[in-house]
């Protein structure tokens, strides 16, 4: 990694640390303190992917990969915002360079939440769209300044990403839910909002630079890569947190520390080795792919190693649960938050099974169906 790319992890290993330490705070207001907000726009964190030539931080996947997963390690609902906010900005690379930057701002503070669905509805009118519509998941929502709405165009056939300043959007409240809680991943609402036809894109056709990132075949590793990174930190925060809760627990049925009870040590090596052993598949393939974009093999196993470990995340975590016993269900053992994020988290479609259909379709030698193959 390189010197910058290796500031931006330093920060996100810091701030992992802070989110860890204010998890509970993050869970019950459902949403980050500002105060970590700002820990985060100072480090540059969730935006990641906003262009060098506008003043932004221009890291690639693997960065995001790195960074993402740092913070995970600490808790799961920062790690998930600074995902969202760096790959929601992802078709900003469609921008010209100007309109970005008057955007973003000097220095460039680019916060994104929203939605690539098409919830919502635009018409053509001089000088742009006008939009209305409702979009669920808009995970970060309240800590952000812009929105980015996907949207169905009347009378065509593609849709197309608007950027709209936060500001001109209403929040309405629904997160409720059983893990993920502090994504504050809420309802947006545009109602008759105008946006300037040159703050939309879509990414069809050349991007305003011809950078590595916005290289076609590169898409899915540059927005799933950073959510496989929120599953595997949530794992190894979990084997983290019991290695260090059985060096001072035992369990409701044994005065014995945990450490010292065979099948704990047998969990907490099983979740070890699978959790190494994705994370390394991940990185491998996920860095193969972005050598040579054209290697279909290497870009088929990446997003098939991205499900799987998701799968393997989860598997490690319950097996560590259930290895531990009573106090895994304490919430002042943060084990069980993990293992309800991770169930949440898996239900993002990086790890749909059709990715798996298609990945073995293309390993095959058959053209891939769906998901963006």
């Amino acid at each position: 990694m390189s010197a910058t790319t290796n500031s931006y992890l330093d920060s996100a290993v810091r701030i992992g640390q802070r989110a860890a330490s204010a998890a509970d705070q993050i869970e019950q207001e459902m949403s980050l303190p500002s105060t970590l907000v700002d820990d985060l726009i100072s480090a540059g964190l969730l935006q990641l992917y906003l262009r060098e030539s506008v003043g932004g931080p221009g890291q690639g996947a693997m960065a995001a990969y790195h960074c993402v997963d740092a913070i995970a390690r600490g808790d799961g609902s920062t790690a998930w915002c600074v995902m969202v906010s760096s790959t929601t900005g992802y078709l900003t690379g469609w921008l010209e360079a100007d309109v970005l930057a008057e955007m973003a701002g000097s220095p460039p503070d680019f916060r994104v939440a929203g939605s690539f669905r098409p919830q919502g509805k635009a018409t053509a009118v001089p000088g742009g769209y006008q939009i209305s519509g409702r979009w669920d998941f808009c995970s970060g929502i309240e800590h952000a300044n812009w929105a980015m709405l996907a949207c169905s165009i009347e009378g065509e056939s593609t849709s197309r990403a608007m950027f709209v300043p936060a500001d001109e959007v209403e929040i309405v409240r629904t997160w409720s839910v059983m893990g993920m809680a502090g994504t504050g991943s809420h309802d947006v609402v545009a109602r008759d909002v105008f946006v300037p036809k040159e703050r939309t894109a879509t990414n069809e056709g050349p991007p305003d630079e011809d950078l590595r990132l916005y290289h076609p075949r590169l898409l899915r590793m540059a927005t799933h890569a950073p959510v496989a990174a929120v599953a595997l930190g949530l794992a190894q925060g979990a084997i983290d947190g019991v290695a260090s809760l059985a060096a001072k627990s035992g369990s409701s049925g044994s005065e014995q520390l945990l450490q010292h009870r065979p099948d704990v040590q047998t969990a907490v090596g099983e979740a070890t080795a699978a959790v190494v052993a994705a994370r390394t598949g991940v990185i491998d393939a996920t860095q193969r792919a972005w050598d040579d974009p054209e290697d279909s093999m290497a870009v088929a196993e990446a997003r098939l190693l991205f499900v799987h470990a998701g799968r393997v995340s989860l598997d490690a975590v319950q097996r560590l649960f259930h290895a531990v016993g009573t106090p895994a269900a304490m919430r002042a053992n943060p084990i069980e938050r993990r293992l309800r994020d991770l169930h949440v988290a898996l239900q993002f479609p990086t790890f749909s099974p059709s990715v798996v259909l298609g990945g073995g379709q293309a390993v095959l030698g058959l053209d891939p169906d769906g998901q963006g193959w």
